[in-house]
């Protein structure tokens, strides 16, 4: 199962990085190839451990009340999958840009409501309250509507971020 494809990888390390500190570390990496990926030996054990580590990441966050994470992002495989996705606005931004929506269905003027989901869709990346209540399950309809089948990670990371139950705010309080 050799794959000759590579990633360059280039990062710059913290200012409190022990002895990288400041530094841009860069290495050659295999590229990543899903279908190859699957059928290592130990590819399904390493996902379920680094599953496992982020899900005890985000209880902790809740436990400490930190980074706004709540019990709904437990909820489901798919919550905590994109809870723990960094998709950046920028990201967002290229994404409404790069998409054709001559088959979005909208209740109002289409550029209009291109002009509104290009406002508020990049700001999910921040704060799952961004997004105004009353249009959201609308924009996941939309967002659904004009994905690439199967391989768009951002439309599926909108579509979850936009249909999540919205924290029971009496539970959080009680709970």
């Amino acid at each position: 199962m050799s794959n000759n494809a590579t990633s360059i990888i280039q990062f710059r390390v913290r200012d409190k990085g022990g002895p990288s500190a400041g530094m841009v570390l860069e290495q050659k990496i295999p590229a990543f190839d899903w279908e190859a990926f699957t059928k290592l030996p130990n590819a399904r054990a390493y996902v379920e451990k680094a599953y496992l580590a982020d899900a005890k990441k985000r209880i902790r966050e809740i436990h400490e009340h930190r980074n706004g994470t709540e019990k709904r992002h437990l909820q489901s495989m798919e919550n905590l999958i994109a809870r723990s996705l960094n998709i950046s606005e920028r990201e967002i931004q290229e994404w409404i840009d790069s998409r054709d929506w001559s088959g979005a269905k909208f209740t109002r003027p289409q550029e209009q409501g291109i002009a509104f989901l290009a406002k508020y869709l990049p700001s999910v990346a921040k704060s799952d309250y961004a997004f105004p209540e009353m249009y959201r399950l609308r924009a996941a309809e939309i967002v659904a509507g004009i994905a690439n089948a199967g391989s768009d990670y951002i439309a599926d990371y909108l579509f979850t971020k936009l249909t999540q139950e919205p924290e029971d705010i009496l539970e959080a309080l009680l709970g």
